[in-house]
């Protein structure tokens, strides 16, 4: 079977973000099946950055139709917008380029992907799945990024066109779902596969003491953040909650990563003297694996946008892959997994008087940790296993292909 993956963010373990298609496709093409995977250069993926439109070249097994589309979260709205849509025109050429397709996989964000998908499909006579990392266009309304009313419009238009011309719709988690139901005018098979985790990168085995004595971390109690650092990720909240804890000089907020937020929050510590907030540099999957091992607690922090409480974030799944208990300062399904696995907290959204006085009880509860951490492989291992995932959206792929 001969599959076309659409996805203008993909990312390999060189990046510095998530590397789920790239996770995927190997498995597919590992099963025996062909892979054509359509993608653009996102400026923290590892991919190298050329100046030919299209470029070629082979990843695990994987043939990478590279167009030269480039993209950055630095990059102003206007620039992402030219960056979707020249995307959208070149991979609409790589993908009729491509022969033999069977079945076109396209994943989100950004919604405008479904574009080249509803082409390929006529071209090719191929049906297509559409897979939702992210609700577009309601979490960029709710967050005022779009305020055009006639942009609006097309956007939920172009949202509902895309959801009827696909076979069947991939989730990644099961708000998503509940959302993508309200849009759907008809029957629609959606199932959710959330990301998912890297039990091999990740690991509670690997060693961080180096990390913690190179950082002059000590006995602290090291709350982790990757990845990043926009509007969405309302890091401004983790500032908040270091200005309360002040007075708690064994307590750290690390934030690794990069954005359009970056500076601000930068600003933020040194105008507030914080000497417990660290901002790091965005680094490669593979060395943030040390990080972890380093630290004692993984956060998953996000603004004041309920929307975004469905999302299923990498750096959830990675610290529960480290073996570290993760906080996060939202309630939704993840809360739920960890609370009922005893494997980290969740509170209400971005209330800091709860947030804070979990980070205080785990730092008075450091034992508890250590068995919080083993509860967050556990859960890795059983339901969030790559292997597992990448078969079941396999499944829906095959099940295309025979009907």
């Amino acid at each position: 079977m001969h599959i076309l993956y659409i996805h203008q963010h993909f990312a390999t373990p060189a990046g510095s973000t998530g590397t789920r298609s790239y996770e995927f496709a190997r498995r597919w093409v590992k099963a025996g099946h062909k892979v054509t995977l359509i993608t653009g250069y996102y400026d923290i993926g590892g991919l190298q950055v050329n100046k030919a439109l299209h470029r070629k070249q082979t990843i695990e097994g994987i043939n990478v139709f590279i167009v030269g589309t480039k993209y950055s979260n630095k990059q102003s709205y206007l620039r992402r917008i030219i960056s979707f849509l020249s995307f959208c025109l070149l991979s609409i050429y790589a993908g009729i380029r491509t022969k033999g397709v069977d079945v076109i996989y396209a994943s989100s964000t950004p919604l405008t992907v479904g574009i080249p998908a509803m082409f390929i499909k006529l071209a090719r006579r191929a049906p297509f799945v559409f897979e939702v990392r992210d609700q577009w266009p309601e979490i960029p309304i709710e967050l005022g990024i779009i305020k055009n009313r006639l942009l609006i419009k097309i956007l939920l238009w172009l949202e509902k066109t895309i959801y009827k011309n696909c076979s069947s719709i991939v989730a990644l988690s099961p708000g998503q779902a509940e959302g993508i139901k309200e849009v759907l005018t008809d029957e629609k098979p959606i199932t959710v596969i959330p990301n998912s985790c890297d039990i091999d990168l990740f690991g509670p085995d690997i060693d961080g003491s180096a990390v913690r004595q190179r950082r002059g971390w000590g006995n602290k109690l090291v709350l982790l953040h990757t990845g990043a650092m926009g509007k969405v990720n309302g890091l401004n909240f983790v500032i908040e909650a270091a200005e309360r804890l002040k007075g708690h000089s064994d307590v750290i907020f690390v934030l690794i990563g990069d954005g359009n937020q970056k500076s601000f929050l930068e600003n933020e510590v040194q105008k507030l003297g914080l000497a417990n907030v660290e901002i790091l540099s965005s680094m490669p999957k593979r060395e943030l694996s040390e990080f972890y091992a380093a630290a004692d607690t993984g956060l998953v922090i996000i603004g004041n946008y309920p929307i975004i409480e469905h999302n299923s974030a990498n750096k959830f799944f990675d610290s529960l892959s480290a073996g570290k208990p993760v906080l996060i300062n939202y309630s939704g399904w993840q809360r739920e997994i960890l609370e009922e696995n005893t494997a980290g907290f969740g509170c209400d959204l971005c209330n800091l008087e709860q947030f804070v006085e979990k980070v205080l009880y785990l730092n008075s509860h450091r034992q508890q940790i250590k068995q919080m951490g083993q509860n967050a492989r556990r859960v890795a291992v059983e339901k969030f296993s790559r292997d597992g995932l990448a078969k079941q959206a396999l499944e829906i792929i095959s099940s295309l292909k025979n009907e």
